[in-house]
């Protein structure tokens, strides 16, 4: 399933955003209906209270992300969500400190996908090459992810 179904913000806000119940409900109303784990999603549903959704990837508040500057440089959603598809409970997969996401600023090479690949393809990897490909298409598209400071401390 595309990230983007849920998350219909990513590509033009800072926010992924949080989908509404009627998103769930899409799907939910037919696949896994009387699952446990959906419990608060049908109560949702049927009460029209929405769901008080609880944070996984957790940056500290002082610092700043922008979701669609990485989607629209094609970076993969996997790179810094993990395989989300395989998660039965999602979870933090990096670590997202600031070393972390520095080392990737200054290399972005291997979380660059070609622009024939979806960014939400989750199983998807690099191919022998890649990196040096990637370099190139960061010279050709302009891409310089930020080093300083005020990049994430806003």
């Amino acid at each position: 399933m595309d990230c983007r179904y849920c998350h219909t913000s990513v590509e033009a806000s800072h926010e992924a955003n949080i989908p509404p119940t009627q998103t769930c409900m899409n799907c939910h109303n037919i696949v896994d209906v009387d699952a446990d784990e959906l419990a608060l999603v049908q109560e949702s549903w049927k009460t029209g209270k929405p769901i008080e959704w609880v944070k996984v990837h957790m940056l500290p508040d002082y610092a700043y992300f922008n979701h669609a500057v990485h989607v629209d440089a094609n970076i993969g959603c996997a790179s810094c969500h993990g395989r989300i598809d395989q998660m039965e409970i999602v979870e933090q997969a990096e670590p997202l400190s600031m070393g972390w996401c520095l080392d990737c600023h200054r290399d972005p090479a291997k979380h660059i996908r070609p622009d024939n690949v979806s960014v939400t393809q989750m199983d998807w990897v690099a191919p022998e090459g890649h990196e040096e490909i990637m370099n190139e298409y960061i010279k050709i598209h302009g891409i310089s992810p930020p080093e300083d400071c005020t990049a994430c401390h806003r």
